[in-house]
């Protein structure tokens, strides 16, 4: 009777120990995809909003168009990580990264990275071609930023700007919708102040050496408040011209987006208020982690969704 008791115990931890590294695997997988990262691809989603059609036939392929960049922005952080797992183990957090940590090996993280590739692209073919060239260039665009231009002062910013326009304009095409300007130089110039807040909160809150991220070399805090300062005047000032825009006016059939402004100046401002207090580790934190930055948000949402809806409802 002992006997067997002892036999089943020793299969049960057998059994845990070979499952275990199964359920680790798959944890570190799941880490390598980054999926707190896809909150930037609600950029996708802005066409939806924004565009001149309204109705729930533009929801299906809008989040086809989402899922597909989350699958295709996770592809893109597992060759990241291994092209940057030297750099990431000198940083005190990313060095836990799965790759640099050695959890997950440069080739098991290159194969996963293929096979989200591969289930991006054949999802890409239930919507129109457009789409699938754009998530090319998308493809693309990051590969030269973390080959080249991530070393690159200022550029490096600017090419993940583009990254955010390249997601507006891919999810125009995935409902069959023409970007308007305003769209892709409100999108651009978002896109450049969370940027540019990034490099900040690197700065101030990492203090990591400068063989982390070779472009913070040529950053201070100085200049990062500038170029912060132009980028959200720049932001705020587009987004004020787009509401009045007679472009605007006509393709919405409504003038009063304008009311709109107070609550995205708002929000900008306190962005430049909480990326000077630092103690976040980027943007999507900060803006995840702060209550009144959901609050801003989901009135704005609330508003706008409601100034375009009534002229057709009204």
């Amino acid at each position: 009777m002992i006997r067997h008791e002892l036999r089943s115990r020793s299969s049960m931890n057998t059994q845990a120990k070979s499952t275990a590294p199964v359920a680790n695997i798959a944890q570190a997988l799941i880490r390598l995809m980054r999926p707190e990262q896809w909150t930037k691809n609600v950029f996708v989603l802005l066409p939806i909003l924004f565009g001149h059609k309204l109705g729930v036939t533009v929801v299906p392929p809008a989040l086809l168009a989402f899922a597909c960049f989350c699958l295709l922005s996770s592809a893109i952080y597992c060759i990241n990580d291994v092209f940057d797992a030297p750099a990431d183990r000198l940083h005190p957090r990313k060095r836990l990264r799965p790759v640099a940590s050695g959890v997950v090996g440069p080739s098991t993280a290159i194969a996963f990275a293929i096979l989200l590739f591969v289930l991006a692209f054949s999802l890409s073919f239930l919507l129109p071609v457009r789409f699938r060239w754009i998530a090319c260039v998308y493809v693309a665009n990051n590969f030269g930023y973390f080959l080249l231009f991530k070393r690159l002062v200022i550029l490096d910013v600017l090419i993940v700007a583009i990254g955010f326009v390249l997601r507006i304009l891919a999810g125009c095409a995935a409902v069959s919708i023409v970007a308007s300007s305003w769209i892709i130089v409100c999108g651009f110039s978002l896109a450049m102040l969370l940027g540019f807040g990034k490099r900040r909160l690197e700065l101030t809150a990492d203090r990591v050496t400068p063989a982390y991220r070779h472009a913070l070399e040529s950053y201070d805090e100085a200049k990062l408040d500038t170029l912060m300062a132009i980028t959200s005047s720049l932001c705020l000032m587009s987004y004020m011209l787009y509401t009045v825009s007679p472009e605007t006016v006509a393709r919405h059939q409504t003038d009063n987006l304008v009311y709109s402004v107070p609550i995205v100046a708002y929000g900008i401002f306190r962005f430049l208020f909480k990326v000077r207090e630092g103690g976040h580790d980027g943007p999507d934190e900060l803006l995840l982690k702060d209550p009144v930055f959901s609050l801003i948000v989901l009135v704005w949402l609330i508003m706008v969704a409601a100034i375009l809806a009534w002229p057709h409802f009204g």
